[in-house]
């Protein structure tokens, strides 16, 4: 599998990279700019679509082949193989970024005057879960047997599913679909990224399902990078992504062959 660990990440930054390129042109080119109602049937949205999908096939017929012919390692530290330092110190930097992109966030807000009780909870929430994701790579490397790290890998998921709620305020009453649906994908797909990797941690392990929504998350968290997005909310989805890319390229290195 150490091919594939490369492969496999690569592909789908490669395809997320490509992704945000046609979403880039489609926001240009396929919605009227009066209406802000898009072009139908038009021949980006429609390539944008069948990369997506081919994508996920690729994904989802690779996890599949991974879920039924490998199993990953007991304990957290052993499916991921993070004895090295090289593991919290990607993670203590990545973590780093997603915690000054939030300083940034709320710096912005205020700035603009923009500061209500959604945007403080999403900065102190996002602040946690990027203290949280730099402590739990400390955590698993220093002693994964430590129950720390099974708090620390929870606060995320909250963060997640939190900003899923305010996607959800934010987009409820736009009927334009396409307009925030990479958004909705991307956050979907990191909400559950952090699920899984919290089940390796409570010994609830789902190698294949991971490896899928990891390479998805990449994929989708790219892809709305080219969204009118705050740069503060673009870094954080940047950081996701690297931890997600580094995240799936580990645990399928690590992967064991099944025993018949």
């Amino acid at each position: 599998m150490r091919r594939l660990s490369v492969l496999m990440p690569l592909l789908a930054l490669v395809a997320g990279a490509a992704g945000s390129y046609l979403r880039w042109q489609e926001l240009i080119n396929v919605f009227d700019i009066n209406t802000g109602l898009p072009e139908p049937r038009a021949g980006i949205t429609i390539s944008l679509f069948a990369l997506a999908a081919v994508l996920l096939i690729i994904c989802a017929v690779f996890a599949l082949r991974t879920g039924a012919k490998y199993l990953s390692r007991q304990g957290f530290d052993n499916a991921f193989g993070t004895e090295s330092l090289a593991y919290p110190f990607v993670f203590t930097l990545l973590g780093v970024v997603w915690l000054g992109a939030t300083v940034k966030y709320y710096i912005d807000m205020n700035a603009s005057s923009l500061v209500t009780a959604s945007t403080l909870y999403f900065t102190i929430l996002s602040g946690f879960a990027a203290i949280s994701a730099l402590l739990f790579a400390i955590e698993v490397y220093q002693d994964p047997r430590r129950k720390t790290a099974m708090v620390l890998c929870v606060v995320p998921i909250l963060f997640m599913c939190y900003w899923l709620v305010l996607l959800y305020k934010q987009y409820a009453t736009n009927p334009v679909l396409l307009s925030y649906c990479y958004f909705a994908l991307a956050i979907m797909t990191a909400t559950l990224s952090f699920y899984y990797t919290a089940g390796f941690v409570y010994n609830k392990p789902a190698p294949g399902k991971a490896a899928f929504i990891y390479l998805a998350s990449v994929f989708f968290c790219m892809v709305t990078l080219a969204d009118e997005h705050p740069v503060s909310i673009k870094l954080i989805l940047a950081a996701v992504t690297a931890m997600n890319a580094v995240h799936s390229s580990m645990l399928i290195r690590n992967l064991q062959k099944k025993v018949s």
